[in-house]
């Protein structure tokens, strides 16, 4: 492959480029170009390779996918820290490079890398090239949906889980006091700063943050036994949509357990990416008749949390949950469980059907296996 050395001025390869990309180059110039025989920097070539791959003619596709995959990590090095490098080129290279630290450092600090090549970092990346994406903060808060899907990759460590709760929590406050303090602001100001960013963050309309938010059954919180609650309680009074969604995400146990509760959906399934998170809890939530059904669904999705016993057999038990969820658990009740959903009038019809039916056919078969036996 050419470049470098020898290598056209940049309107001369600008040209070039521009007559390829517009449909204008005759088969020759394409077909040298997905050789890579034109004497244009690597960056360029790796642009017109992609480029190409869609071209009509059948050979030039095939040299353009070649030439591609014969580049070598230590190339594609080179082409990444080029900073002419195109955002497309960047994202092409961002699953190799979510695999390899060296070329990761290059995309994620990469003034030309877009969301889609810094989200395949984030979702993709190994312990190692996230630690990249946390430290170019900057970027990171500023991207739509890069910390959520930072947030579920599983290699995300648990300190660099603290740190991006942190990062977000000061961020945030930093901003709405900076709101606050500004000439003419106000309190509304600030609210609408932190919700547009909370929003841009969770991947959400701002308006979903504006809607209503309260805590059901929030007497039982203000009226507790355990001062502890009551503190949470009180403190979560004084925050808005916005706050509520990063305490949601990084708060301790008393927080989530009001928080799953509350009735704005983005500040309710929060809690459910909150890193600390227990089996135990998420079974008392899994029965819990005050949260909302897309608490369930989500708990009810969830293959790690519904491999629990306790937790499909709650949601089955529970009359809020979608019967599109319930439905899928019914088959791995104990009899006992099968029985007296099949008998409890607080499900949904369909599921006291599906259980009853479950419960008879089983009953069927062990009578059939006894007579055999």
């Amino acid at each position: 492959m050419s470049g470098g050395a020898g290598a056209p001025s940049d309107s001369g390869f600008g040209a070039i480029l521009e007559r390829i990309l517009s449909g204008g180059a005759p088969l020759a110039v394409r077909s040298a170009a997905a050789r890579g025989a034109l004497p244009l920097p690597r960056a360029v070539l790796a642009r017109l390779y992609l480029y190409l791959r869609k071209d009509p003619d059948e050979g030039v596709r095939f040299d353009a996918e070649s030439s591609l995959g014969q580049l070598t990590p230590e190339v594609v090095l080179e082409i990444l820290g080029d900073a002419t490098c195109d955002p497309a080129v960047l994202q092409h290279f961002a699953g190799m490079a979510a695999r390899d630290e060296r070329l990761a450092e290059k995309v994620a600090f990469h003034p030309n890398a877009d969301k889609g090549a810094l989200s395949v970092l984030a979702s993709e990346g190994n312990a190692g090239v996230l630690e990249l994406v946390l430290t170019n903060q900057e970027r990171l808060l500023t991207t739509p949906g890069l910390v959520d899907k930072i947030s579920v990759n599983p290699a995300l460590r648990a300190d660099q889980r603290g740190r991006l709760l942190d990062l977000i929590d000061r961020f945030f406050t930093t901003e709405s006091e900076r709101a606050a303090t500004a000439s003419g602001a106000t309190p509304d100001a600030a609210e609408t700063l932190d919700a547009a960013q909370v929003a841009k963050i969770l991947e959400v309309d701002v308006g979903e943050l504006f809607a209503a938010s309260e805590i059901v059954d929030a007497e039982e919180f203000a009226q507790s036994e355990d001062p502890v609650v009551r503190s949470a309680y009180k403190k979560i009074l004084t925050l808005n949509t916005a706050q509520k969604a990063i305490l949601a995400m990084k708060g301790g146990r008393e927080e989530r357990i009001i928080l799953v509760r509350d009735t704005n959906k983005v500040v309710a399934l929060s809690v459910l990416k909150n890193p600390r998170m227990t089996e135990g809890e998420v079974e008392s939530i899994a029965a819990m008749r005050n949260v909302s059904d897309e608490i369930l669904r989500s708990v009810g999705i969830n293959r790690e949390w519904s491999k629990s016993y306790v937790v499909v057999a709650n949601l089955v038990r529970n009359p809020r949950t979608p019967p599109g969820i319930s439905t899928n658990f019914i088959s791995r009740l104990n009899m006992k469980d099968l029985k007296n959903i099949g008998g409890d009038r607080n499900v949904p019809e369909i599921i006291r059907k599906i259980a009853k039916r479950t419960f008879d056919l089983r009953t069927q078969q062990s009578q059939v296996n006894f007579r055999k036996k």
